[in-house]
């Protein structure tokens, strides 16, 4: 397409901008140079002003190029590490200044958050999506240059991404590139952020990790007493992810895994009238997700993908945007809360049972994401039937075992029992992943395998990954520090929770006249 004149404005002002750069430094370094020959010695001063220029040239370009090769090569007890957490409306920062080796705490300095669409977005693409990911780094930069934050000084960059990353790369030892991020744009697939921050961090260590993931290492960074756990993430879509340590006690590897299939194909039972919108569709080709306003209210049972969605946490409150009327009740903050708990309930039951198909037992239920802490304080246990105790005979089984729901405890089957543990509020759990991605810094990736189904044959999910992280060095992981100190922490702003950010959608829509909200 054509471009458009606000593009090749634009366009023309970065230029200019980037001369204005690169004339500013020269001439800040031609003072620098006048400033070390009037320093000379004069024997020295005299010798080289005999020299022709491009000998004096050369002879300074070798000099300059040396002593930026010793500056790198010098060893370092520090390295700045940059955490990104790339989220569908904010994106989190957390800086740390953290020892080589991971052997002391680490200083960290909490960024405030941004609006995602700030970030990754440009408002000049003439398309309806408006996410521009190769232009994100320059947007990045400027935005830590706000912090106070030089991007150039950063010794290693770790993103967490909302959706997978590509696993079919040469290079193992850290993976860079986007598989595809289902709540965000396609534009994302393939995106490597290696390669795209090359320019505006150079000395910078890339690697991605899916944000599931992050928030497993985040709970084994937090909880290093922890053998194994269960994560579910309540965000746009909820999540799982799994933790598992190494049973021998000694600390060889952490294995943490994200199970896209156990949110996509678990059903649990629904107790509230509200059923869900959504779902999916079997067709001869497969499973195919169905639009947004397809909707079974009531409905007895749901896949928990759909029911437990940011779609649901907004029309509870009567405060979705993109639903019509109808399918949203509009209940107090509290009645949505105990609809909500209710779910969740019935939801990290089944997950448990799954777990322990799995992994055995697990220690912990953690439950993250911005719409947690509405659960806080009303669920508080995973109860489930253990598997191996199972009744085989299905038609004695009352309706609802297996979906998250109860069952009259009898001697032929053993119930099992997990603490379930609710992030405080939205800024406790916002750290969590981003703790997980400094954590990983203090690890390389030994093995990575992608076993299950794929949810939907589309290509670009699977059933689940499994990733091996082993501590650097042949350490332990008892040897890596987990600490980190606040230092130069800067206030975070407060956050509003997500049905006032539901109910300000509506509002903006509302007047719009047009149906569409900006985020």
């Amino acid at each position: 397409p054509e471009p458009t004149a606000a593009s090749t404005i634009l366009a023309a002002l970065g230029s200019q901008a980037r001369r204005l750069r690169s004339l500013l430094r020269r001439c800040w370094l031609g003072a620098r140079l006048l400033l070390a020959a009037l320093r000379l010695p004069e024997a020295a001063c005299e010798a080289a002003a005999t020299l022709g220029t491009e000998r004096l040239d050369d002879s300074l370009q070798r000099t300059l190029g040396r002593a930026a090769e010793e500056e790198e090569d010098a060893p370092k007890s520090e390295e700045l590490v940059l955490a990104i957490d790339v989220g569908a409306t904010r994106t989190k920062l957390l800086l740390c200044a953290m020892t080589v080796g991971g052997c002391s705490p680490g200083r960290v300095r909490r960024l405030p958050p941004v609006p995602t669409a700030r970030l990754w977005q440009n408002p000049a693409l003439e398309s309806e999506d408006k996410f521009d990911p190769e232009g994100a780094p320059a947007r990045v930069r400027d935005y830590l240059l706000t912090c106070g934050v030089v991007s150039s000084q950063l010794g290693r960059l770790v993103f967490a991404v909302p959706g997978t990353v590509d696993l079919a790369t040469e290079d193992r030892s850290d993976y860079t590139v986007v598989k595809n991020t289902p709540s965000m744009s396609p534009r994302f697939r393939g995106f490597d952020f290696k390669l795209a921050f090359r320019e505006v961090c150079p000395r910078a260590k890339v690697s991605a990790v899916p944000d599931g993931l992050a928030a497993a290492l985040g709970v084994a960074c937090e909880n290093r007493q922890l053998r194994s756990a269960l994560v579910l993430i309540l965000g746009t879509a909820p999540a799982v992810a799994t933790l598992f340590r190494d049973p021998s006690g000694k600390g060889r590897f952490v294995e943490v895994a994200i199970w896209q299939s156990w949110v996509w194909f678990t059903k649990i039972r629904l107790d509230d009238p509200h059923g869900y919108c959504g779902g999916l569709r079997v067709t001869k080709e497969g499973l195919r997700v169905k639009p947004k306003d397809s909707h079974k209210i009531p409905h007895h049972q749901a896949r928990i993908r759909f029911a437990l969605d940011v779609l649901t946490w907004e029309r509870l409150h009567g405060a979705c945007a993109e639903l019509p009327p109808h399918t949203q009740p509009s209940l107090s903050a509290e009645a949505a809360a105990k609809v909500w708990a209710a779910r969740l309930q019935r939801a990290v039951d089944a997950l448990a049972e799954r777990f322990h198909s799995v992994y055995g037992p697990p220690e912990e239920v953690h439950v993250l994401g911005g719409n947690a802490t509405a659960a806080r304080g009303l669920v508080t246990a995973a109860k489930y039937v253990v598997p191996e105790s199972r009744n085989p005979n299905p038609r004695s089984r009352p309706r609802g075992a297996g979906m998250g729901g109860t069952s009259a405890e009898s001697e032929e089957e053993l119930w099992q029992r997990v603490p379930v543990r609710v992030a405080q509020d939205d800024a406790t759990q916002q750290q969590v992943a981003l703790r997980g991605l400094l954590y990983s810094s203090h690890f390389k990736l030994k093995q990575v395998s992608a076993p299950g189904q794929d949810p939907l044959a589309r290509g670009w999910t699977r059933g689940g990954e499994i990733y091996m992280y082993v501590p650097k060095d042949g350490r332990s992981e008892k040897e890596v520090s987990a600490d980190f100190v606040a230092d130069m922490a800067s206030p975070v702003e407060p956050q509003q929770p997500r049905c006032a950010i539901a109910a300000a959608r509506r509002r903006t829509a509302g007047s719009s006249g047009d149906g569409s909200a900006s985020t």
